[in-house]
């Protein structure tokens, strides 16, 4: 059985807020999609950074549970 694969394509400014800008089939599809969006409000503020995180499709990945923990 073959690993399946997708994108996410996320935004996170300066004080640390992140949003996730979308999910892609490839890796240059997510590429795509910053030349996109960079330029656009909420994006193209001084100080944020994208990311793309490969993310395989079935498969748990909190394994362990969660826990949020306070500073």
């Amino acid at each position: 059985m073959s690993v399946e694969m997708v994108y996410l394509l996320w935004h996170t400014e300066r004080l640390g807020d992140e949003k996730l800008v979308g999910v892609y089939r490839t890796e240059e599809d997510a590429f795509a999609a910053i030349e996109r969006v960079k330029d656009k409000p909420g994006f193209s503020e001084e100080g944020g950074e994208f990311e793309i995180a490969p993310y395989e499709l079935n498969r748990d990945h909190w394994t362990k549970g969660f826990v949020r923990t306070t500073d």
